[in-house]
C-alpha cells in the first residue's frame, strides 16, 4: 500500500523522500509504469530530462539544498510522474518545502473548493507550484549570498596576512556558484518541453504559468552570472593584496639579507689570521666595529627606502 498520499477531488497526490526501495517498488508495481521509468526512479540521475508517455509524463529535475553545516550546496534530485488524476514526486533528500506546498496547496482548494477553477485541481498545476516555491526559494537563497559576497568584500581589505580560512571561504562561494549554474542552466529547455508535453495532456491553457517559470528561470541565472562575476573580482583583490604582502615580506627579508651580509663580511675579515688590520692594535676597535656596522645597516635601510625597494 502506497503511503503518504494526499487527495483533493479526483487527483491523488503522493510524495516520498529519500525512499526505501519497497516504497518505489510498490509505486511501479500499482502505477504498472513504462520499464524506462523504472530504471530512472531506482537510480540516480545527475542529468534533468522529461519523457512522455501514452498515459503520463516523466521528470527528472534537481533543487540546490544548501548544507549548513558543509557551507554547500547539494543536488537534490527529484523525480515526478504526472497522470491526468495523479502526480507522484519523490525526492533524493528530506525537504520541509514540499509538505509546506501540500499543506497549503489543500487549505486553499479547501477553502475555494466551489469557487475553485478547474485548472487548479490538476496534477499539471500542482506541479507549477511546486517549481514555483521552489525558485522562490532559490531567489531568497541568492539574496543571501549576495549580502555574504559583499560582507566578503569589506573584509578582504581588512586582511595584513594570507588567511587560509578566508580563502576556503572564497572558494566554497566560487564552487557554489558554479554548482547553482550547472543546476538551474538546463531547465530552461525542461520547462519547454514541459509546456509542450501539458498541452497534449490537458486541455487547460496554463502557458501563463509557465511563462512566469521561464522568466524566474532567466531572473535565476542572471543573478548567478552576477554573483559568479562578483566572486571572479573578490578572488582577484584577494590574490593581488596576497601578492602585494609576499612582495613586501620578500624585500624585507632582502633587507635583511644585505644587512646581514655587511655585518658578517667586516667580522670576518676580522677574524682572518692577518696581522696589522686597521684599528686592530686599538684598545676600542671593538666598539668601533659595531658602530660602523650599525651605521652600514642604517646607511643600507636608508638606500632601501629612499628606492622604495621594500
Amino acid at each position: 500500500m502506497i503511503k503518504n498520499i494526499l487527495k483533493i477531488g479526483w487527483i491523488k497526490w503522493t510524495h516520498l523522500s529519500k525512499p526505501r526501495d519497497a516504497d518505489l517498488q510498490n509505486i511501479i508495481k500499482n502505477l504498472d509504469l513504462h520499464e524506462m521509468i523504472e530504471q530512472d526512479i531506482l537510480e540516480s540521475s545527475a542529468q534533468d530530462k522529461i519523457d512522455t508517455y501514452d498515459d503520463c509524463v516523466f521528470l527528472i529535475i534537481h533543487f540546490p539544498k544548501y548544507n549548513e553545516k558543509l557551507w554547500k550546496y547539494v543536488s537534490n534530485e527529484m523525480n515526478v510522474i504526472l497522470g491526468k488524476d495523479f502526480i507522484i514526486t519523490i525526492t533524493k533528500y528530506p525537504t520541509n518545502n514540499i509538505e509546506k506546498i501540500r499543506q497549503e496547496y489543500e487549505a486553499e482548494i479547501k477553502e475555494e473548493w466551489d469557487d475553485a477553477e478547474e485548472y487548479k485541481i490538476s496534477p499539471y498545476y500542482i506541479l507549477y507550484k511546486i517549481i514555483d516555491v521552489m525558485y522562490d526559494k532559490i531567489l531568497l537563497g541568492l539574496n543571501k549570498f549576495n549580502q555574504d559576497l559583499t560582507e566578503i568584500e569589506k573584509q578582504v581589505f581588512d586582511k595584513n596576512f594570507v588567511d587560509k580560512e578566508f580563502l576556503k571561504t572564497i572558494l566554497i562561494k566560487k564552487r557554489n556558484a558554479v554548482l547553482l549554474k550547472t543546476i538551474i542552466s538546463p531547465q530552461e529547455e525542461i520547462l519547454v518541453e514541459l509546456q509542450k508535453a501539458t498541452a497534449n495532456f490537458y486541455e487547460w491553457d496554463l502557458d501563463v504559468y509557465f511563462e512566469d517559470l521561464e522568466y524566474k528561470t532567466s531572473k535565476i541565472l542572471g543573478q548567478i552570472s552576477i554573483i559568479h562575476e562578483n566572486i571572479d573580482s573578490i578572488s582577484e583583490i584577494f590574490n593581488t593584496i596576497t601578492n602585494m604582502m609576499t612582495n613586501t615580506n620578500i624585500g624585507v627579508l632582502t633587507v635583511l639579507t644585505v644587512v646581514i651580509w655587511i655585518m658578517t663580511m667586516i667580522s670576518g675579515i676580522y677574524w682572518m689570521n692577518i696581522v696589522n688590520l686597521p684599528i686592530s692594535d686599538n684598545p676600542y676597535a671593538f666598539y668601533y666595529l659595531i658602530w660602523g656596522m650599525s651605521l652600514f645597516a642604517l646607511a643600507t635601510l636608508l638606500i632601501f627606502k629612499k628606492k622604495k625597494w621594500y
